[in-house]
């Protein structure tokens, strides 16, 4: 009623509203400056109720004596929008100043009802019982004409989401009659949902009961956006427009404050700076947008993203499973093997991810951190474009060391198997076996932490025969399905000086049932340096068998072609470190070029390794390297998977079979 009211608080005339029952719920000072006692207001009361039941126009006047003197009084009903009287309003006027009475009387009424109707502001007015006896004109043609409207008719106006605070707010103002305010957002006249902020106050009568509330609404849409304005300059990047720094900090202590398990990732967008560098500040400005646009587009609705500096990216994913984390860094890192376009320029990266657990790695956000970070270091030393868990270190090598020999005897040791792909004619030419220890307390350990302790304690023959049997019975069950399809298998440098390694192929081969010429034995250029002389002899011999060489990481170390020209070697593999760069460095691209002709002078053909996309293809074809391997292809998996997935290559390439 404040809202209402105001407007009479300076007339010079008293003015007072009463209730329908008589009850005074308000007085203007010029009313006080009378000093009426009680009887007085009552008497007063009860002659305009008399007065307004038998008068036939909306005004009424009529003359009472009170100790004051003779006054003349007006009165006229506060008509409400149903057409029924809300309230009275009674302008009490001294005996000799009653002139202009019943003008000023129905200028007040007039003024009253247009502050009510056409206020800004929204007006509702509750009864003791909680219906409404006044709502504003827009709403009322909303509620179809209901009588009574209650409180829950109120509520349908108000989002669902909002409605149970809305609901609990009015209820502790009719239990508390203490002021209540609330924002919450109602339906708009077009539809559309407004953000509002109400304020209610119970009014009181005299006996200190409950006469009616208050309930004022205010469109705060515009107080909003700019809210939410200042909110996006606090809580997120400007460029990309994901969580910055503080927002981050903010959502990882709710996580942990709520004890929510999590995965925390960091993210590294390989060759961000060379980007900047090479094409210009605009461009790596773009790249970053596309790039946390594809690394949105492989999340879940509740993981978190978040920008926590110049090309610092992190991930928090919660209630999040080890294996739901591996399904989900492989897409990611799969999402960026697709180049992206700036301005017609082709702009290639990778992704590099390091993840570590909470609270599983450390109940310390702090050290949490800190393996991620030292996984992400782990992952960029294998030569970026992966994913790579935090692993304890602490006996970490102890451990290896100790149950090593035992790996195959425990049934912990597997094989993977990559294609090699034909460029000429995209056909599967063969597979590449690849070791994997999965131990069941460190998890899957990468055969660079535990191939060299194997060599240096002799236990790398066993294993490499291991290997050749598992992985030539497999190809050979693969030949049914896909004939001619050939096996590569590292040979370790160690074994370039066991000259009865040579004997145990041959067994091996013949147990298995697959043919020789189906067997390429992989050692790398070091290594065979290493060993020059019993290794050539050794390549010989195989040669005899019918078992193809080649020299793997062609380019990393010292030997050169022609040296590499009076070894018994059929195929070469350029190292990734220089396929990587072919598209953007062309010294790469002459370095590949040159080898590539160099082979075929020889009559050795090329395989190129760590291909990722489709330019690299391209160029590699157009340089004629016979072979290539990588993840643009597929990355390494186990045999049933890669079963499927050659099934699904042979059917797409051009309808014929691998050879």
């Amino acid at each position: 009623m404040d809202k209402y009211t105001a407007f009479f608080h300076h007339f010079t005339e008293a003015v007072v509203i009463f209730n329908w029952q008589g009850v005074m719920i308000y007085q203007n000072p010029a009313f006080d400056r009378l000093a009426l006692g009680r009887e007085e207001k009552e008497a007063l009361a009860a002659e305009g109720r008399a007065q307004a039941k038998r008068m036939k126009e909306r005004l009424a006047t009529f003359q009472i004596e009170l100790p004051g003197g003779s006054f003349v009084a007006g009165m006229s009903p506060i008509i409400d929008e149903r057409g029924q009287a809300a309230a009275m309003l009674c302008v009490l006027r001294r005996q000799t100043a009653a002139d202009g009475l019943q003008a000023r009387l129905a200028e007040a009424e007039r003024r009253l009802q247009l502050i009510v109707e056409h206020s800004s502001d929204y007006v509702l007015i509750f009864s003791r019982h909680g219906e409404l006896v006044y709502i504003p004109p827009s709403w009322k043609r909303k509620t179809n004409e209901r009588h009574p409207i209650s409180r829950e008719d109120v509520l349908a106006f108000v989002h669902p989401d909002d409605a149970p605070v809305v609901a609990q707010k009015l209820a502790e103002l009719y239990s508390t009659y203490e002021v209540q305010t609330v924002e919450f957002r109602k339906r708009g006249e077009q539809g559309e949902w407004i953000w509002v902020e109400a304020q209610g106050k119970a009014i009181l009568d005299e006996a200190g009961a409950l006469d009616c509330v208050i309930v004022t609404v205010k469109n705060i849409s515009e107080r909003k956006r700019y809210e939410e304005k200042l909110r996006q300059l606090a809580y997120f990047d400007s460029l990309t427009g994901i969580a910055n720094r503080s927002y981050f900090e903010r959502h990882i202590d709710g996580l942990i404050t709520g004890r929510t398990p999590f995965a925390l990732c960091y993210l590294d967008f390989d060759k961000f700076k060379w980007i900047n560098d090479h094409f210009s500040h605009q461009a790596g400005d773009y790249f970053l947008r596309e790039a946390v646009k594809r690394v949105q587009q492989a999340l879940r609705p509740d993981d978190f993203f978040a920008r926590v500096g110049g090309d610092e990216f992190v991930l928090l994913l919660p209630n999040v499973t080890k294996t739901e984390m591996t399904t989900l860094a492989e897409r990611l890192v799969s999402s960026f093997h697709e180049p992206f376009y700036y301005e017609k320029q082709l702009i290639q990266s990778t992704l590099s991810v390091g993840i570590a657990f909470f609270p599983q790695d450390s109940d310390r956000i702090e050290q949490v951190m800190k393996y991620a970070d030292q996984a992400l270091y782990e992952v960029k030393e294998r030569g970026r474009n992966g994913y790579a868990f935090y692993r304890p270190t602490e006996h970490r090598q102890a451990i290896i060391e100790q149950d090593l020999p035992f790996a195959i005897m425990r049934g912990q040791l597997y094989l993977c198997y990559q294609p090699k792909v034909r460029l000429a004619k995209g056909r599967t030419m063969g597979v590449e076996a690849l070791l994997r220890w999965r131990h069941p307390v460190l998890g899957d350990i990468p055969p660079f932490d535990f191939i060299p302790l194997a060599e240096e304690s002799g236990f790398i023959f066993e294993i490499t025969l291991w290997v050749l049997e598992r992985a030539c019975r497999q190809v050979k069950e693969w030949e049914r399905k896909f004939p001619g399809l050939k096996l590569a298998v590292n040979l370790s440098p160690f074994l370039l000086n066991r000259p009865e390694l040579v004997e145990h192929v041959k067994r091996i081969l013949r147990e298995t049932g697959l043919a020789p010429d189906r067997l390429i034995l992989e050692v790398t250029e070091s290594g065979l340096m290493e060993n020059i002389e019993t290794g050539r002899h050794i390549l010989i011999e195989l040669q005899q068998l019918g078992v193809q060489a080649a020299i793997d990481d062609f380019g990393t170390g010292f030997s050169s072609l022609a040296y590499i020209r009076n070894l018994p070697v059929s195929l070469l593999k350029i190292d990734r470190s220089f396929i990587q760069g072919i598209v953007e460095n062309s010294k790469d691209a002459t370095i590949v070029d040159t080898i590539i002709h160099l082979a075929k002078s020889l009559d050795i053909e090329v395989l190129a390794e760590g291909v990722e996309t489709e330019s690299q293809v391209v160029l590699l074809s157009q340089m004629a390297c016979d072979y290539a391997q990588g993840f643009y292809f597929s990355r390494s998996l186990e045999a049933e998977k890669l079963q499927q997935w050659l099934e699904e290559h042979s059917r797409t390439a051009c309808g014929e079979s691998p050879a």
